[in-house]
């Protein structure tokens, strides 16, 4: 790796730093709480997570999103799958894609149904915000339409999807029939670090490795310790603990700088979420109970 490119995959950490650093130490004006939602499980093997690690394992992996409470306003971050990949997986994502991540989604488990459980619908959010464009994550952005609810994506990977959309065909893990609407969604693109409420309790930040424009959550609830919701950009603890690359990843390289980095915040006090993690989530407690990491 040249210089320069070590310089640019570790940048965004030794910006980010001691924004966080900072943050750990604002006194919040908003009461923040913090809800995990159980979109599903995705029914795969250990190997599309773990790069070659117990090769042919079945692993059901959970598939979340998050849901954050600022005072009286609200944000999610992904969405879960589509609806129509519950009822039709090889039919909306494809064969290859729905044969290695089968979904199991009950129907109160898809988004605008699962948001019920705090009283919430789609137009009660004050902003989306999208990790990266991939089936379970990206999927349920359609459930916005006609809210005019503002969905961030990181330019990077705005510019994966609309490469998608433009040639009007499936590519990798994004789905085109998740972004049919794409022109009609009050679709925004930010480039670096975004504090969502301006207080640095709610950030997202660019994780690229995953994905070209992948970006993660940093909260800082009312209670407890801060915590960075690293989205795909860490599948599991795993991973981390190992060092471990993923299993899939536009860039394994830059996602590794990602993972040392994580370790590096929870070695300092910050706790670590994975996305995918069975283990993990067993232990934590889904909405509408609040999140503890």
């Amino acid at each position: 790796m040249t210089t320069m490119k070590f310089m640019r995959r570790n940048l965004v950490g030794c910006l980010l730093a001691p924004v966080l650093l900072v943050a750990a130490g604002v006194a919040q004006a908003a009461n923040v709480k913090v809800y995990a939602f159980h979109a599903g499980i995705l029914k795969t093997q250990t190997q599309y997570l773990l790069k070659d690690t117990r090769v042919g394992t079945p692993m059901d992996i959970p598939i979340p999103f998050i849901v954050i409470q600022h005072g009286k306003e609200w944000v999610a971050f992904d969405t879960g799958c589509n609806a129509q990949a519950a009822k039709d997986p090889a039919g909306y994502w494809g064969e290859v894609i729905a044969k290695a991540y089968t979904p199991v989604i009950k129907p109160e488990e898809e988004f605008r149904e699962a948001i019920k459980l705090l009283g919430l619908a789609p137009r009660d959010f004050k902003a989306v915000v999208i990790s990266h464009g991939h089936i379970d994550h990206a999927g349920a952005i359609d459930n916005f339409l006609g809210t005019g609810v503002p969905i961030y994506f990181q330019k990077a990977e705005l510019h994966e999807v609309r490469k998608v959309v433009d040639a009007s065909t499936a590519g990798g893990a994004y789905c085109l029939g998740d972004f049919k609407h794409l022109n009609e969604l009050n679709i925004q693109e930010i480039e670096g670090v975004f504090d969502v409420f301006g207080d640095q309790t709610v950030m997202v930040f660019p994780t690229p490795g995953h994905t070209p424009g992948h970006q993660s959550l940093y909260v800082k609830p009312s209670t407890g310790k801060a915590f960075i919701y690293c989205a795909d950009a860490l599948y599991t603890l795993e991973n981390m603990e190992r060092f471990v690359p993923p299993g899939l990843a536009a860039d394994i390289p830059g996602a590794m700088q990602n993972v040392h980095w994580f370790k590096f915040e929870e070695r300092r006090g910050v706790k670590i979420v994975p996305s995918h993690d069975p283990g993990y989530w067993a232990k934590r407690a889904w909405a509408p109970k609040e999140l503890v990491p």
